[in-house]
C-alpha cells in the first residue's frame, strides 16, 4: 500500500561541526530519541533502539554504510534504516538536512499508517516464521487500534495459500483462539493470537505454495449436480475434481448454507475420517470465515479439499471390522434412522438418560447402537442420544 506522505516536520537537532568532532550524537527530539551518524562525509539519522531488542545503535560499529547492532549483530542499512537480518526488524531513518551549520531532523511519521506497517510485518514473519517478530506485530497492530480480525485473516491467508498440503491443526488452533478472543482482557488478547498465529507459521515453514484451480467456466450449475460432483470426485480421491467443483460453485455466487451442505455431506460421507479431524476442520474453516468474512470463502474453503481427499477412513481400518464390524453395524443404523426419528417426534418426552448412559459405558457395540435407535425411537433428541 502506497500512502500520501505526510507534511514534513523539520525540527532541530544541533550543530553539524558538533556532530563532526564526536563521529555521532544521540539527541532526544520531542518523544524521539535519534541517533545522528557522520559517515564518509553524509550525515545519517535514524531511531537509536535496536528493533530487534532495544539496543542502542550508536554503540554499534559503522563500515562501507552498514550499521552493525554490537548485541545480536544486526545490520542495517543507514540510508532507509533496512535490515540484512529479517529477525531484526528495519529501524526507522528519518530525513535530515543541513542549513547554516545547523543539522534538522523531519520527525513526520512515516507515511505507510501504524495498522498497514504492523500488518506487512506480520506477514512477513508468517513467512519466515520468526516468532519475534510475529509478536511484535501484534503488539504493534493492538496499540495501534487494529480489530483482531486482522491478525486472524493474515494467519488465514498465510495459512491457505502458501501450502498444498490444505488446512491444518495450526489454523483449527488459530480459529479456536480467535474464537475465544472477546472472553479475554486486553493484554491478553494478543497471547492468544500468538499461539495461533506461531502453530500455523511452524506448520506451513518449508512447504511449497498452493496453486489454486480456477472454477469452471460459467456460474449456471445446479448446486444439487455440484455436491454430487464434489462427494463422486472425493470418493476416488481425486482431488483435483473436487476442488475445481467447490471453487465453481462458490464462484457462482450459492450462499453458505448450500456450500457448507456440501462439504458437510462430502466429511460424514465416511466413518470417522481421520479419527474425527476431518469433520472438524471443515468445521473450523467455517468459522474461520465467520471470524473474516465469507469474502474469503475462495481462498480459505478449497484449502479442505486435500484433507478430505486423503481423509482415512475408518471402515478401512481392521480394527473397525474385525472381531466386530462396526462398520456394518453403523450403516445399517443409518438407514434405519429415518423411519426411527419420525417415530420418535411423536412419542412425547423422553426420560431415559440415566439408563442410556449406563448402556453407553458398557463394552458391547451391538447393545450401544441398539441402545441408541431405542432412545430416538422413544423421543430422545438427535442432541441428547
Amino acid at each position: 500500500m502506497t500512502a500520501k506522505p505526510l507534511e514534513p516536520r523539520w525540527l532541530p537537532a544541533g550543530k553539524l561541526d558538533e556532530i563532526d568532532a564526536e563521529g555521532s550524537r544521540v539527541v532526544q527530539i520531542e518523544d524521539q530519541t535519534v541517533a545522528l551518524f557522520r559517515h564518509d562525509g553524509a550525515l545519517y539519522a535514524i531511531d537509536n533502539r535496536c528493533p530487534h531488542m532495544g539496543f542502542p545503535l550508536h554503540q554499534g560499529s559503522i563500515q562501507c554504510g552498514l550499521l552493525t547492532c554490537h548485541w545480536h549483530h544486526a545490520r542495517f542499512d543507514l540510508v532507509s534504516g533496512g535490515t540484512f537480518d529479517p529477525w531484526a526488524d528495519d529501524v526507522r531513518a528519518y530525513p535530515v538536512k543541513i542549513e547554516v551549520g545547523q543539522v534538522w531532523v523531519n520527525v513526520a511519521p512515516p507515511a505507510l499508517p501504524p495498522v498497514e506497517r504492523h500488518r506487512s510485518r506480520l506477514a512477513d514473519g508468517m513467512r519466515q516464521n520468526l516468532r519475534l517478530i510475529i509478536a511484535k506485530s501484534l503488539i504493534g497492530l493492538q496499540a495501534a487500534g487494529a480489530p483482531d480480525a486482522i491478525a486472524v485473516e493474515v494467519g488465514a491467508d498465510f495459512g491457505t495459500r502458501l501450502t498444498r498440503v490444505g488446512w491444518g491443526s495450526g489454523l483449527t488452533i488459530l480459529t479456536a483462539m480467535a474464537n475465544i478472543l472477546p472472553f479475554l482482557d486486553a493484554e491478553d488478547r494478543p497471547r492468544a493470537l500468538y499461539q495461533g498465529l506461531v502453530s500455523v507459521a511452524g506448520q506451513i515453514a518449508g512447504q511449497s505454495p498452493d496453486v489454486p484451480l480456477d472454477p469452471l467456466p460459467g456460474n449456471d450449475r445446479d448446486p444439487a449436480v455440484l455436491k454430487r460432483w464434489l462427494r463422486d470426485f472425493l470418493e476416488v480421491r481425486n482431488a483435483d475434481g473436487a476442488e475445481r467443483t467447490l471453487a465453481t460453485a462458490i464462484a457462482a455466487g450459492h450462499p453458505m448454507p448450500v456450500i457448507a451442505d456440501m462439504l458437510y455431506t462430502a466429511a460424514t460421507d465416511h466413518l470417522y475420517m481421520n479419527g474425527g479431524h476431518t469433520l472438524d476442520f471443515v468445521n473450523k474453516a467455517f468459522e474461520m470465515l465467520d471470524l473474516i468474512g465469507w469474502s474469503h470463502a475462495g481462498q480459505v474453503l478449497p484449502s479442505l479439499i486435500p484433507g478430505l481427499s486423503n481423509a482415512l477412513r475408518s471402515e478401512e481400518l481392521s480394527n473397525w471390522r474385525h472381531p466386530i464390524d462396526l462398520a456394518q453395524l453403523l450403516w445399517d443404523a443409518f438407514a434405519e434412522l429415518p423411519l426411527i426419528l419420525e417415530t420418535g417426534r411423536s412419542a412425547g418426552n423422553w426420560e431415559g438418560r440415566s439408563k442410556l448412559v449406563e448402556l453407553l459405558l458398557q463394552d458391547d457395540p451391538v447393545a450401544v447402537v441398539h441402545a441408541l435407535k431405542a432412545a430416538l425411537g422413544e423421543g430422545a433428541t438427535p442432541e441428547d442420544a
